[in-house]
């Protein structure tokens, strides 16, 4: 293979320089364009970065040549592609792209490969190609797009190029050669050069997948409420969700994490359980030294009040649409209206925490929405809801949430031990992981269950079994409901923890939204929010708690593919 980096104009590509020639840095005048060069080494991995500046519309890539077995982040690519990580509209959920979370291009010869991937797409204002022509044996990898969608029928993608009146335009990419030659060992190996280069490095390989496929989530906002925001999965577009960029945020640095939250907006804090989340969420910033965005806050925290006024006995029912639905990250589950959930419950109390820390007065809530919390609690289990007499894996997320930022627990040790042996002795553990929720004993539920008022969502009542909502097994709820039952000191909680991380990367050495507990296949690798188990098991251990053998069997199974 011979590598070489390409300027791309409006109406022509050029040949800048041999790849392997370029030297520590130097530039090249190009049609008017400067660009400057910078080539270090971190370890064995080789960083690029190049700053265009002059005038016109430019972009400039990586171009492999060559016969070779070409590799996108997905997979072996054996026709013309022109791969994407977002679609540039942040209001359209129902895109179409031939799109790939990360971007990433690799050659491979049968006995080692080279692997080409650029910075965070965010920092080429989301325009991260990879275009594959394999009949042609070439392949790039560019910060810019050269339009259209070969070999796709899907929304229409048109040519991109930086406008160097406006900006600079910088770009970089890293480069390194690995003896792996299976999709599942240069994927680990790709993030682990991720994390050494642009994350906090070290030889987790763990750590590595989580922050790296967060990392590689990072976006320019579009919509201008922040510079930057953070997407929960290439499947989300260029869209930010308030609650799971909150859990994605807790393995990103302090300035990422600080971009995402000022990404909120006063609209978005009102809707489902997002004013709880986005007050913890300025206990976070506020701890670690950051700006709390007031005005937001002010709103967040009325919106809290105001909840637990409506009934004014402690009970917290987040705002939804008329139906029921939408009330929190159960988005076509449907409560009524006076309905609290254990999900909703236990979050209102640790943000009345956060919200006291801030200097809000929370007068007598915290006591009583503890008071309606233990309610819940039937005397075999803690309940979905007040109305929804079901087991759900969710009911113990707000406490953990308290207890990592507090030490403090509010959930007596009796109702999580005894909620913990009922689930995982019922039919809610699958060999797929444990329903997200389940009947009594554990069985799946009827898709009324999933109502109110007689009404289920459309959307809910196409589900079929095992898939999403209807039983699914959620890598992050499954994963905290097992931290809480350690915390509580549950019995097998921290083998339950490396079973259940053992079932997605067994799949295909990623991990997932949910698994599907009937069919055992993993939906949506990467997510995002997973990557809040790798930092919250690590600021346990931080602080004398958790179990390092956690961490031990994730690395020895990831650095086990080959």
């Amino acid at each position: 293979m011979e590598y070489s980096i390409v300027l791309s104009l409006p109406n022509k590509n050029i040949d800048v320089a041999k790849l392997n020639d370029l030297r520590q840095s130097g530039s090249f005048n190009v049609e008017n364009i400067l660009i400057n060069y910078k080539v270090s080494t971190i370890k064995d991995i080789t960083l690029y970065e190049f700053d265009l500046s002059g005038e016109g519309k430019c972009y400039i890539s990586l171009c492999g040549r060559g016969k070779t077995q070409y590799y996108s982040f997905d997979g072996i690519v054996k026709d013309e592609r022109i791969l994407r990580q977002s679609p540039h509209d942040p209001y359209n959920y129902h895109f179409k792209i031939d799109g790939t979370a990360v971007p990433m291009v690799a050659c491979c010869n049968g006995t080692e490969t080279d692997v080409f991937v650029s910075d965070a797409p965010a920092f080429c204002d989301n325009y991260t190609t990879q275009h594959f022509l394999p009949e042609k044996e070439e392949v790039y990898l560019s910060s810019g797009d050269p339009g259209g969608t070969p070999n796709y029928v899907g929304d229409t993608m048109n040519e991109y190029f930086h406008n160097l009146s406006e900006k600079n335009h910088v770009y970089k990419f890293i480069s390194f050669k690995t003896k792996s030659v299976t999709l599942k060992s240069i994927r680990r190996d790709m993030f682990k050069a991720v994390n050494e280069v642009w994350g906090m490095g070290g030889e987790s390989a763990y750590h590595a997948v989580s922050f790296s496929s967060n990392y590689m989530h990072y976006r320019r906002n579009e919509t201008g409420t922040s510079d930057y925001w953070i997407v929960a999965g290439i499947q989300y577009g260029n869209t930010q969700y308030n609650r799971d960029s909150f859990w994605q945020c807790w393995i990103m640095p302090n300035e990422i994490s600080e971009q995402c939250y000022w990404a909120n907006s006063k609209a978005s804090v009102l809707k489902a359980e997002n004013a709880l989340f986005f007050v913890i969420w300025s206990y976070e910033v506020y701890k670690n030294g950051g700006k709390v965005k007031k005005d937001i806050c002010d709103v967040a925290y009325k919106k809290i009040i105001d909840t637990l006024n409506l009934f004014g006995d402690g009970r917290y029912c987040p705002p939804g649409e008329p139906d029921g639905s939408y009330r929190n990250w159960f988005d076509i589950c449907c409560y009524e209206r006076d309905d609290a959930d254990a999900y909703s419950q236990g979050l209102c109390v640790c943000a009345l925490n956060c919200a006291k820390e801030l200097g809000y007065e929370i007068y007598d809530w915290k006591e009583k929405a503890i008071s309606y919390y233990m309610n819940l609690y039937n005397g075999e289990f803690v309940q979905m809801s007040m109305k929804k007499p079901y087991l759900a894996l969710d009911y113990t997320v707000g406490e953990l949430l308290n207890y990592v930022l507090f030490k403090e627990k509010f959930i007596p040790d009796e109702y999580v031990r005894k909620t913990y042996s009922h689930i995982m002795s019922s039919k809610a553990n699958t060999p797929y992981g444990v329903k997200i929720v389940s009947d009594v004993d554990g069985s799946y539920l009827t898709m009324d269950s999933f109502g109110a008022y007689g009404y289920v969502h459309p959307e809910m009542a196409r589900m079929e079994l095992g898939r999403y909502a209807n039983g699914g097994s959620y890598h992050i709820y499954e994963m905290l409901f097992h931290i809480a039952a350690y915390i509580h000191g549950c019995e097998g909680a921290v083998d339950n923890m490396i079973h259940r991380l053992m079932i997605d990367l067994d799949y295909d050495g990623a991990t997932h939204e949910y698994m599907h507990t009937l069919k055992g296949n993993g939906v949506k690798a990467n997510q995002g929010w997973n990557a809040v188990i790798c930092a919250m098991w690590d600021r346990l251990l931080s602080r004398g708690e958790g179990d390092i053998r956690y961490f031990v069997e994730a690395d020895k199974k990831l650095d086990s593919i080959e």
